[in-house]
């Protein structure tokens, strides 16, 4: 994963606010969060139905709050964006 710096945790703070005023449900970040982390950890299955619901159950679950959910969403992002650019 990328090394965040100030520019890029700022980056994730504002990619996060917008997040946030869209209004998605809880349930809609976890699905989005699971769909992300399944991508990053290069699971197989990552695009696969059955495990993002599996994925986004353990985050629903483990019960972030919604700004967290949001947040780490958005870090993910702009990880992956910034990885493509080296």
């Amino acid at each position: 994963m990328i090394k965040m710096d100030d520019e890029n945790i700022s980056q994730v703070n504002v990619a996060a606010y917008y997040l946030a005023q869209k209004g998605y449900t809880y349930d809609k970040l976890c699905w989005m969060l699971a769909q992300r982390q399944l991508l990053i950890q290069r699971d197989p299955a990552y695009n696969q139905e059955g495990r993002i619901r599996e994925k986004a159950a353990e985050i629903f679950y483990s019960d972030p709050t919604y700004d967290i959910l949001c947040y780490l969403i958005s870090e993910i992002d702009i990880a992956m964006k910034l990885s493509k650019k080296q």
